[in-house]
């Protein structure tokens, strides 16, 4: 993955880690914290009565999530390797490594 930000300037790399860290927020704000609280307050208001929340309601629900988190995942390897890559620039800068 680091490979992919060898061409870029130090300055495009930043640009890059500004614009998925928005990615990243904006999915958390608007995808998985909303569904999240949905299957969290599905589950509570139907407490003990089972048979009022169909195993396939919460199962649906719990993949979507799982999906949601998955994408979270690979978001935040993309940033991870951005940031070393811009830790690895900045340190040649210096005179580092």
């Amino acid at each position: 993955m680091a490979d992919s930000f060898d061409g870029m300037t130090i300055r495009e790399k930043l640009t890059e880690a500004d614009r998925l860290m928005r990615e990243v927020i904006e999915h958390l704000d608007n995808g998985f914290i909303p569904k999240a609280r949905t299957l969290s307050r599905s589950l509570q208001e139907h407490g003990d009565n089972v048979s009022a929340m169909s195993d396939v309601t919460v199962r649906q629900q719990a993949a979507e999530l799982i999906e949601l988190n998955r994408f979270s995942e690979a978001l935040y390897e993309k940033i991870t390797s951005l940031l070393a890559a811009i830790d690895h620039d900045v340190s040649e800068v210096q005179g580092g490594n």
